[in-house]
């Protein structure tokens, strides 16, 4: 080693406290970095993999049934590669003590790797096309057979056209449209229970649902360099006839939507948040060397008399930087990977994907090592500047005081004389080192802020839960049936044991136009009176069910450019019986934070298509403690297809908040150290560069006790200012988190509460005291005879 390079090392270990904090800085943010990119990419190539293996399909098309011979018609077309035809329908599985739970019962034709949207084993066998046995065989998604204790060989029960049928177990599977196995966009997350993935042979599924030689869905590959609106235009002409009653793309299928939805926020944390931490990095750094080249300035000055250049002597400090960043990077990429591979194999399990594709991205770490020794080189060189001003002969004496000046406080007397001795020396001792005042403030803005950020989830989450189950659904069930009924069927209802309220609800599917903008949505049809569902306009405000006309989603008034007032066409696609068309008037705008559909008046709902009083469902409220026994009722009675309940939708939803509380956790810990790392450096450099000052204070008779708590008042102004400014900053970046990983299938409300902003303030309060009492060790260390002897 030359000379050079042994005084870094000795540099090194006399500031390695300093040293330390802005490494664990530089390993946070190449922690989270080096671990979300390479989660990102583990994930994007096991989503791209697993859909390229089983033909996952490009676009959707739904009908209420068409013969099977229709899917050669579609494969002719030029813009198709290939083409899969199938039948998919909800069924109920009855289940023992009166449960029932809803199967998306999903057929395939064998062999099924020939087919769109194929599937993998994960545990037993494949089902046998026409049954083994006299059984009829099913394969059942991992997580509902968990959920509901289902093994190999087991059987159950699912009602069909009116009649039982018994499956057994022949294993369970999962498949690329399935990763998040959610009923429909109304479902905040999946209830494994209550809801599962059938796979079962496509001609058993025709038996069952009496539609032999019938298909109701359509999968569509295009062929590479397809006009993919034409051609779906050509295949909607087709099916026309058959009764189309919508389709979609790829981004719109629900599964794959809320899964790149979760790639997309990582993908965004990993671009935003490293960043602070380096930026944070960069600037502590700066503030070092730079003490450094002022204190070792007589040194500099004999380095520079004995022959080394400038370039060499800014090197050898910018070269603390790097030693920074080198072990930052280092220690980072170590924990980033390690992250990465449970990160991958959480997400893996949550979205039920086969085994992620692991391993270590070079590409990240690459990135990284550029960013991280970009940001440490920039700081490192910039504040080595002074060196080239340093003169050989002048740095043998100490460097002059500087000018010091008013402060702009002294310049408003009446303030001014009211403080005491204390606090303007503290003032001034602030004022007159901007820089370092600047860079500690917005340390603790930074750290008040990620605190901020980290709480705000949970108090967005309440807020949600509190209107979707509290303030707007007033019902404590919900029972739909197998097909549209008259509504006198809900007399019985309403009348068993238990049952206070009953309020019937008409769902219907339909597809809007305006303009020439069309979007598929869901028309709910309630009385003009309904009390169980509250109806909510864009500013939180209730909105009253008109007597004609719609309330109309925001989501799809977005997505037709449709204001109130405005005309929409109306088509329905109800799946039985003739499809109708009106214009109805858009008389308000509704805001749902899960899912969505668009209200009206069920009277005017049942004249559009021809009826009278015709509903598909029913809202009951019933007394406290007897949901249960009615829902047991409910699941009884022939021709129900599912029955809701509230409490159980909102208890399955507190099961999974586990991932939140680990997210708050970990960024209430970077949070930490980041407001650590800031202000301990920054007490520290100022103890150092005020040393002899503060000894000299000593000296007159100030005691230990005093001198701390004059540095405490610095530390509080810079505290305060910063804890004022970190609150909103915080409530800025949760708005600028929430705009980039929002989708049309919920809306994350930006929603903080008056305790979030209180435990962040006392978060940062706790962090500024923790570091200030480290760094300020020194002060019964001060060596009074060596103040005495300092001369300027």
């Amino acid at each position: 080693m030359n000379s050079l390079n042994k005084k870094l090392w000795r540099t090194v270990l006399s500031t390695k406290g300093q040293f330390l904090a802005v490494a664990a800085v530089v390993m946070l943010g190449m922690t989270v970095f080096i671990a979300m990119v390479t989660t990102y990419h583990n994930l994007e190539a096991t989503q791209d993999k697993y859909y390229k293996d089983n033909n996952f399909a490009d676009h959707y098309f739904h009908v209420i049934n068409a013969p099977q011979e229709i899917v050669s018609r579609i494969e002719d077309l030029p813009g198709v590669l290939k083409v899969t035809g199938r039948i998919q329908k909800d069924v109920p599985v009855l289940k023992e003590d009166n449960q029932r739970a809803t199967a998306r019962l999903t057929g395939y034709w064998l062999p099924i790797e020939n087919e769109i949207n194929g599937i993998e084993i994960t545990s037993g066998q494949i089902f046998d096309e026409h049954g083994h046995g006299g059984k009829y065989e099913v394969l059942l998604d991992p997580q509902y057979a968990e959920a509901n204790k289902l093994s190999f060989n087991d059987t159950l029960t699912i009602a069909a056209e009116g009649k039982q049928v018994t499956l057994t177990v022949a294993g369970t599977a999962i498949g690329p449209e399935f990763v998040y196995p959610i009923k429909d966009a109304s479902t905040l997350i999946p209830d494994y229970e209550t809801f599962g993935i059938f796979y079962v042979p496509n001609a058993l599924a025709q038996q069952f649902l009496n539609l032999p030689g019938q298909i109701n869905q359509i999968l569509i590959i295009f062929a590479p360099g397809a006009d993919k609106d034409a051609t779906v235009r050509q295949i909607e002409n087709i099916l026309e006839p058959y009764g189309n009653l919508t389709n979609y793309p790829r981004d719109d299928q629900i599964s794959h939507a809320l899964l790149q939805a979760e790639l997309d926020q990582l993908l965004t944390t990993s671009q935003s948040l490293p960043v602070i931490f380096l930026l944070v990095a960069a600037l502590i750094q700066f503030v070092i060397i730079s003490r450094l080249v002022k204190s070792q300035r007589l040194q500099i000055g004999i380095m520079k008399a004995l022959g080394y250049h400038n370039r060499q002597i800014m090197w050898h400090y910018a070269g603390y930087a790097m030693l920074v960043a080198v072990t930052g990077l280092v220690l980072g990429s170590v924990l980033g990977v390690v992250l990465a591979g449970y990160l991958t194999r959480v997400y893996a399990l949550y979205f039920n994907l086969p085994e992620a594709m692991g391993g270590i991205s070079m590409p990240a770490i690459v990135l990284g090592a550029f960013l991280c020794m970009g940001t440490a080189m920039a700081a490192g060189f910039v504040a080595t500047r002074g060196i080239l001003k340093i003169n050989a002969a002048h740095a043998m004496r100490p460097e002059p005081p500087k000018g010091t000046g008013k402060v702009i406080f002294e310049n408003w007397p009446w303030f001014w004389r009211r403080l005491d001795p204390s606090w303007k020396m503290a003032l001034r001792g602030v004022l007159r080192n901007r820089l370092r005042f600047a860079i500690t403030t917005l340390g603790v803005v930074l750290a008040v802020g990620l605190l901020v950020v980290s709480w705000f989830f949970n108090d967005s989450i309440d807020y949600l839960l509190e209107q979707h189950f509290y303030r707007e659904q007033k019902y404590d069930l919900i029972v739909r049936f197998d097909a549209p009924v008259k509504d006198n069927e809900l007399l019985y209802i309403s009348q068993l044991d238990g049952v206070i309220k009953t309020e019937p609800i008409f769902e219907m599917p339909v597809k809007m136009a305006f303009g020439d903008k069309t979007a598929d949505d869901t028309l709910l049809g309630l009385p003009t009176d309904v009390s169980l569902k509250m109806l909510v306009g864009e500013q939180g405000q209730q909105l009253w069910l008109p007597t004609n006309g719609i309330l109309m989603d925001r989501r799809t008034a977005h997505d037709l450019g449709v204001n109130i007032g405005d005309k929409v066409k109306v088509e329905t696609q109800l799946g039985i019986g003739p499809s109708h068309q009106d214009y109805l008037t858009v008389m308000g705008i509704n805001r749902q934070f899960v899912g969505g559909g668009s209200y009206i008046n069920i009277s005017q709902l049942n004249r559009l298509i021809g009826e009278h009083q015709v509903v598909t469902g029913a809202m009951l409220k019933v007394e406290h403690g007897k949901a249960l026994p009615v829902e047991e009722q409910l699941n009884k009675i022939i021709g129900v297809s599912s029955v809701l309940s509230r409490q159980k939708e909102l208890d399955n939803f507190y099961q999974h908040l586990e991932m939140m509380v680990y997210f708050t956790g970990v960024m209430v810990i970077f949070a930490g150290v980041l407001g650590f790392a800031i202000v301990y450096n920054s007490s520290l450099i100022n103890f150092y560069e005020r040393k002899n000052e503060l000894a000299s204070l000593k000296v007159i008779g100030f005691s230990n006790r005093e001198i701390s708590n004059l540095l405490l008042k610095e530390t509080a102004i810079q505290t305060v200012l910063g804890i004022a400014l970190g609150l909103p900053f915080g409530r800025a970046m949760a708005h600028g988190y929430i705009n980039a990983v929002s989708t049309d299938m919920f809306i994350i409300p930006v929603i903080i509460y008056p305790m979030t902003y209180i435990l962040s303030a006392i978060g940062g309060i706790i962090f500024v005291m923790v570091a200030f009492k480290y760094a300020n060790r020194g002060i019964r260390k001060l060596d009074m005879v060596e103040a005495l002897k300092y001369r300027d």
